[in-house]
């Protein structure tokens, strides 16, 4: 039996999945491992669609299995049709967390998939054992297609291809011990992607504590958390590290990772690992919603690598009763950041716009407290309404009065099998709490907010305002205010973000698609489209850096001439200057590669590396010349990551989400140190 597993991802314009494909290989490890019967199984396995179109045009599959996420559902159902139509009696299935709750919807969303036989039940997330009773009813009928239909599979949905009757999917059992699944990695089946640009994947733990109305993680049956052997978890991390390239970030699927005890352990391998390898430098995961003391052990123990997310979405007690969440004390948190900060670590808040109650008011208060706290930066994402998720269904939407419209997701477009692919999703914009013109309000500060604030873009820029008085909310705030002071160059970005922001929203799902396809061209070549906020971040940060500099020091002196007690300004232009020649810029491949020197009075660098506790005055020194450049390691990682990713907009966004904003910068050097090429 020849079976194709894919987990596909756009990849025309950047990887929009960028890790491993570990879901379906977790599935055929299972499968090679718990298929009962005389016939032998030919499992591959695929995450670029050029990949999967080669294969099924050089010998069509038996069956053909397509992950389903929110952002591949429809390049996987082309790939399904493609099949079809070379291969009619094909068993094709899809399967994945991008699925309704509710029998009616379900059936509903089902009869749209037109290619697809049959779908593995996603809420359970147990897809290795719903597929496994798939391919033995599928041997035991001896490849009839017709024969899957004659009696329930568990796990396993359709509509019947004769009567056109539903049949929805029995639960199966979910896995208790997850070295039940047979390590993909090991075993050598992932090794082809060692030599590509995606990164690593590990799912440590199975499952969330925790029962958010927005996520497809939160549904009941879920609640249960099972586990990896640690034994397991250092065996993966120690193949990985063999194979692995230094500058690769390593990737955790966990909800809730530094949460559990284990993690701790697992956190001491990958210290030694460091030690032995240099890898990993960068871990992206979602760390825990509570036990932050643990968390922190954990970061400690991964000296830096590991960020902190605090995804606390909201922090009015009303709006987090309506998604049935519950969140760390503000009290809490803050103690947290202080260590934190202490410890030279980095601590992100996410936040989500227009959940049900909430205000633009509510809303800033949250950024406020998050900023206030100490978080270094603030992520305000969109509300989508995602299959899988409670707040998805009929009766939470009508109960908050959610009004959705449609966009194209961000860079998930392509065309690989001969007709264009694009990814739609669904987007909360406006609730009886929170209008429409809130929620671009909303959208325009937290634009701001990352493009100044994240991570300490220009930290010490506002850490000269700090010494004035001035917190970074309430200079955030100034600076929505000024914006018809800013730079033209400057100006443009917010201007064509927030036409942007407006042009991308379409009331109805083939209303979205049908300008899609008449603007596919304008979306690829990057025109139209792409994550806004991602990209006009960019373009801030990166493209009219200058002009933002200029911005940022015409609020500040706005903010200190209105501030009691006066500071003195005059050393505020050399902290704009130590930033105009220390930041990157695009294009990097240029910027890289230039070394500074600028005249300066007081010695910046030296007042952050004595973490600001004097003001700036004090650093007055003669006049002197410094010099500046990136290192040759550095210098490397982020050609590297351009090579990658490009040097655009969308392909920036990409790569800085495993790199630190400090890692852009360029380092002091002393004038007698020759310039290395």
């Amino acid at each position: 039996m020849r079976i194709f597993l894919a987990d596909l991802g756009h990849n025309l314009l950047t990887y929009s999945s960028d890790t491993y494909p570990l879901g379906v290989a977790n599935i055929a490890s299972y499968a090679q491992a718990y298929f009962d019967s005389p016939q032998a199984l030919d499992v591959r396995i695929f995450r670029d669609p050029q990949d999967l179109k080669a294969a099924i045009d050089r010998a069509p599959p038996d069956v053909l299995g397509l992950s389903n996420y929110a952002w591949n559902e429809e390049l996987s159902n082309n790939f399904a049709g493609y099949l079809k139509d070379r291969h009619p009696q094909a068993l094709v299935c899809m399967g994945g967390p991008n699925y309704p709750l509710t029998a009616d919807v379900q059936e509903s969303f089902l009869r749209d998939l037109k290619h697809v036989d049959v779908y593995v039940d996603g809420p359970t997330y147990e897809g290795e054992r719903a597929f496994l009773n798939l391919i033995q009813r599928y041997a035991e009928v001896e490849g009839r297609l017709p024969g899957i239909f004659e009696a329930p599979i568990p796990g396993v949905a359709w509509i019947h291809p004769v009567d056109d009757t539903f049949t929805a999917a029995s639960e199966v059992e979910r896995i208790q011990d997850l070295d039940e699944i047979p390590s993909p990695y090991t075993s050598g089946m992932l090794d082809p992607w060692f030599a590509t640009g995606y990164f690593p994947l590990l799912q440590i733990t199975r499952g969330c504590p925790f029962t958010c109305t927005y996520c497809n993680s939160g549904v009941g049956g879920n609640s249960r958390v099972y586990a990896h052997s640690v034994e397991n978890v250092k065996q993966d991390l120690l193949y990985i590290a063999d194979r692995i390239k230094p500058e690769m970030s390593l990737c955790f699927a966990d909800d809730n990772f530094g949460m559990f005890k284990r993690d701790e352990e697992i956190a001491d391998y990958i210290a030694w690992l460091q030690d032995k390898y240099n890898w990993p430098r960068y871990i992206r995961t979602t760390t825990g919603k509570n036990n932050g003391a643990r968390i922190i052990r954990v970061m400690r123990k991964t000296r830096g690598a590991l960020p902190m997310t605090a995804a606390v979405q909201s922090m009015n007690p009303a709006v987090l009763e309506n998604i049935k969440r519950s969140n760390i004390k503000l009290e809490t948190f803050q103690e947290l950041q202080v260590e934190l900060q202490e410890q030279g670590m980095q601590s992100y808040g996410e936040l989500i716009l227009s959940l049900p109650g909430e205000s633009k008011q509510t809303f800033m208060d949250s950024v406020r407290d998050l900023l206030d706290a100490g978080s270094s930066r603030i992520s305000a994402h969109q509300l989508m309404l995602l299959h899988g998720a409670e707040m998805a269904t009929p009766e939470s939407r009508k109960k908050f009065g959610l009004r959705t419209n449609f966009r194209v997701v961000a860079r998930n477009i392509g065309n690989y099998t001969g007709e264009p692919v694009i990814e739609v999703e669904e987007m909360v914009v406006d609730t009886p709490t929170f209008p429409f013109e809130d929620y671009l309000d909303a959208r325009v500060f937290h634009l701001l907010l990352t493009i100044f604030y994240y991570e300490g873009n220009f930290e010490e820029a506002f850490q000269y305002a700090g010494q004035g008085g001035i917190k970074p909310y309430d200079l955030m705030v100034l600076m929505q205010q000024m914006l018809d002071e800013a730079p033209q160059a400057f100006r443009q970005v917010i201007d064509e973000f927030v036409t942007e922001s407006k042009e991308e929203l379409f009331p109805t799902r083939e209303d979205c698609l049908a300008w899609a396809r008449e603007h596919y061209d304008e979306l690829v070549d990057g025109t139209l489209g792409g994550n806004l906020l991602s990209k006009y971040s960019m373009l801030g940060r990166f493209f009219v850096t200058q002009e933002a500099l200029t911005f940022l020091d015409r609020v500040i002196r706005r903010a200190l001439s209105q501030a009691v007690p006066k500071i003195e300004l005059e050393p505020l232009e050399n902290v704009i200057d130590y930033l105009r020649n220390m930041m990157l810029h695009s294009p990097f491949v240029q910027s890289v590669a230039e070394e500074v020197q600028w005249e300066t009075v007081y010695d910046v660098r030296a007042w952050a590396e004595n973490g600001y506790r004097e003001s700036l005055a004090s650093y007055r020194s003669s006049a002197g010349t410094l010099h500046a450049r990136v290192e040759p390691e550095r210098r490397k990682l982020i050609e590297a990551k351009v090579k990658t990713f490009g040097d655009h907009p969308s392909g920036l966004g990409k790569f800085t989400r495993t790199m630190f904003a400090r890692d852009l910068r360029r380092t002091i050097i002393p004038v007698e140190q020759p310039a290395k090429n």
